[in-house]
């Protein structure tokens, strides 16, 4: 019997074997797989902001186009399933990851779900309730240099039946400019947790010096944020786990806090709504398989 994955590596069928490439998600139980395809791509669309019209057209008010390996699948939830316990068991396991949110809407903030359903993912059976549709678009890094992408969409139509739209794609380039969250997403992280972690690389530059690589996608969404809470005032605290002294740790994970702060000035921001401090290695919580980290921490 040929074994096939679902989601990646969401199987079907109980099996204790995983490629190291991929995703080591759970199915929905009981779940039926509507359509399924596994294709090379470089057309792929990632709705990054809801559909809004325009021109008297839906359209999408922010997208990228990306490129990789591509699972696709649509699945019909048992019935008395909701369309927000398809939406949840999916975004509860990605969490398990290291794991970003760019882009999250639900009900008629997502705009129509005939978009979603015909100009977006070209699947009729996912044009439902409008009241009803959750979208949420993610980043997951692994081992691996090149991130996937995940879209969810989960869908209740007029007959009671839920669908649920599982996209996963593995690219196959850096994207040297960077996927950005929404600003909105931000928003939600810091008020949520408290903190939100810039989502760059830490790396040795020409010289041999530790920087982070600052990616205009990902210091563009930040100023917008810091615009928008106008009130706000934050802590860039850095963090490094190199396998150094404490206080070798210290001096360069202030310097990756030092440069995002400079960086941000550079865009406008005032200096004194910001402090920079260095943590090195003592906070270790939330750590993942980083090498170094810079947050950006909400102060009251």
């Amino acid at each position: 019997m040929k074994v096939r994955w679902v989601f990646a590596v969401l199987m079907l069928i109980t099996s204790g074997f995983l490629k190291a490439d991929q995703l080591q998600l759970q199915p929905y139980h009981n779940a039926r797989v509507m359509f399924e395809t596994h294709i090379q791509t470089d057309e792929y669309v990632i709705a990054l902001g809801s559909y809004k019209k325009v021109a008297g057209a839906w359209r999408l008010d922010r997208q990228q186009r990306l490129s990789g390996d591509l699972e696709r699948y649509t699945l019909e939830l048992p019935e008395g399933h909701s369309a927000e316990n398809g939406f949840d068991f999916y975004l509860d396991q990605l969490q398990n990851f290291n794991f970003r949110e760019l882009f999250h809407c639900k009900s008629r903030d997502c705009g129509t779900s005939n978009s979603w359903a015909n100009n977006h993912f070209k699947i009729l059976q996912l044009y439902g309730l409008d009241q009803f549709q959750f979208y949420g678009a993610y980043e997951v890094t692994t081992a691996d240099d090149k991130p996937f992408y995940v879209s969810l969409y989960a869908i209740q139509r007029g007959n009671k039946r839920v669908y649920l739209q599982v996209d996963v794609l593995h690219i196959d380039k850096i994207i040297e400019l960077g996927i950005a969250s929404s600003p909105e997403s931000i928003i939600k992280s810091i008020e949520t947790n408290g903190y939100y972690v810039f989502p760059d690389l830490v790396a040795a530059d020409a010289k041999g010096n530790t920087r982070i690589q600052i990616r205009p996608a990902h210091l563009q969404a930040l100023v917008e944020v810091l615009v928008r809470k106008a009130n706000w005032k934050v802590a860039l605290v850095g963090h490094d786990y190199a396998a150094v002294v404490t206080v070798q740790q210290q001096k360069e994970s202030q310097v990756y806090a030092e440069q995002l702060k400079v960086s941000l000035e550079e865009k406008g921001v005032v200096a004194t709504r910001m402090t920079a401090y260095g943590l090195g290695g003592l906070a270790p919580a939330g750590r993942g398989d980083r090498v170094a980290r810079v947050e950006v921490v909400l102060q009251h």
